[in-house]
This record gives C-alpha cells, sequence and structure tokens, in this order.
C-alpha cells in the first residue's frame, strides 16, 4: 500500500515537473544570455589632450638688452625658435648676437662682437597640465667664433710730458711698461643647463624667466692673452651663469 502511494506521489510530482518546469526552463533558453559589461577602456589622456604637433613659438631675449640700459659692459639680444611636441619636448634653436665695448680699472680698452649659436631641447616637467603655463628644464650646445681687439693706452708723464707707457701693464721680464694693441681672434664651444618658466599673458604671447648654467668644453684664444668676453657665454673662464628674460608669441599655425 506504501509503495503504491509513494508510486502515485511520484507520478504526480513527474507531471507536475513537466507541466511547469519545461516551459519555464523553454521560456529562458530563448532569451539572449546576458552581456557582459563593457569594460572601462583606459584612456591615453597624454594622446587625447596633446598631439605630436603643438605649434612653433618664436622668442625674443630682452636680458641682455636691459642690463646694458642699465650701465652693464655687455650688450647682447638673441632669438629663439622651438617647436612644441605632445606639450613635454621642445628641441629649439637660438643664434644670438653680443658684444663689448669697455674699459677696465687698470687702463685696458677691450672691444669684441660676434653671432652665437645654440641648440638643444627643453622639457615641460608640467607636461600633464592642461594649461599654458610651462616649467622647463634642458640641455644646450653652443659655439661662437669672435675677434677681439685689445689695446692699453700710454700713459702721459705728468712733469716731463711724453708718454711713459701705462703703469699698469708692466713687462716681466725687461722691466718698464710697453703700450701693446692687438687684433686677435678666438672660439668657445661650451654646454648650457637651463631651468625656467613660462606664463602666458594675453592671446598668443607668453612671458618666461631663465637661468642658464654654462660650462666650457673647448676654446681657442689669440697668442697675445685670452679673450675677456666671450659673446653668449659672457666673461671667459671655465664655467658662469646667466639669466634670460624673454618674451614669446606663438605662431597661428
Amino acid at each position: 500500500m506504501e509503495r503504491k502511494i509513494l508510486s502515485s506521489f511520484i507520478a504526480i510530482s513527474l507531471v507536475l515537473y513537466l507541466l511547469t518546469g519545461l516551459p519555464a526552463q523553454a521560456q529562458n533558453s530563448n532569451q539572449p544570455p546576458a552581456s557582459n559589461p563593457p569594460k572601462e577602456q583606459k584612456k591615453d589622456t597624454d594622446a587625447e589632450a596633446f598631439p605630436l604637433y603643438n605649434g612653433v613659438t618664436v622668442s625674443v631675449d630682452l636680458w641682455g638688452i636691459g642690463s646694458k640700459v642699465l650701465g652693464g659692459d655687455f650688450l647682447s639680444s638673441e632669438v629663439a625658435v622651438d617647436v612644441n611636441l605632445k606639450n613635454r619636448f621642445f628641441p629649439i634653436v637660438e643664434l644670438g648676437y653680443g658684444g663689448t665695448d669697455a674699459w677696465n680699472d687698470n687702463g685696458t680698452h677691450y672691444k669684441s662682437s660676434a653671432p652665437y649659436f645654440r641648440i638643444g631641447v627643453n622639457y615641460n616637467a608640467l607636461y600633464k597640465k592642461k594649461f599654458d603655463n610651462f616649467l622647463f628644464v634642458g640641455l644646450r650646445y653652443a659655439m661662437s667664433s669672435f675677434k677681439y681687439d685689445v689695446e692699453a693706452l700710454s700713459v702721459d708723464d705728468p712733469v716731463y710730458g711724453g708718454a711713459i707707457g701705462n703703469p699698469n701693464q708692466m713687462d716681466d721680464i725687461w722691466g718698464g711698461s710697453v703700450p701693446f694693441n692687438h687684433k686677435l681672434k678666438g672660439s668657445m664651444q661650451w654646454f648650457e643647463f637651463c631651468v625656467g618658466i613660462r606664463a602666458h599673458i594675453w592671446k598668443q604671447f607668453y612671458m618666461g624667466w631663465g637661468l642658464r648654467f654654462k660650462f666650457r668644453t673647448s676654446s681657442s684664444t689669440g697668442e697675445y692673452g685670452d679673450p675677456w668676453y666671450v659673446p653668449g657665454f659672457g666673461k671667459y673662464g671655465s664655467n658662469t651663469m646667466g639669466v634670460t628674460y624673454t618674451i614669446t608669441y606663438k605662431l597661428p599655425f
């Protein structure tokens, strides 16, 4: 009796499953499988915000002109052209002209003027920022070939008259003062490490300040003495430091 009741229960359960379960499964099987949520693609923000080419700028350095107007011994100015690549790298070429015409304290007259040339690259430390301000570090290779005149004028004897030479220019071998006047040639090559800022001021115009640490690599000088001033480098020596103040215009292409 129990077996008969159990068999009847199993048969009824199987019929109910067939009547209810299979249609539901069939309905579910007809539905398209749930699609996986699209993965968020990682965007290359640098490539999206800054293409490879971002324009050309032309800069004029006014520091050398200003220092001469304020009483300095050297007059110089330069024009620079750079290309903005990815807002990160700025290959640059600089052409300038420098000169001096001055007397020093011991009565020596020094005169020189010549062009100079630099080439290098700046790196913008703020390349991820989407504003028109830049913080640069850079390197330059520079060179100049120049002529320089060195002259020591004689001094008149206040008692007997006549020229007695320049007492500040003494001959170390024969004694006495021997005035001289020489026209010499020289050249120099050097490297520069640069740091500076460029800030947007109005429309396509920018203003910038920079420091340049200069290190001489090679030089040739005249047989009668070293130059006092080298165009683009400054006072002759193994190293020196310079300052730039630039006005920059971004070309409209």
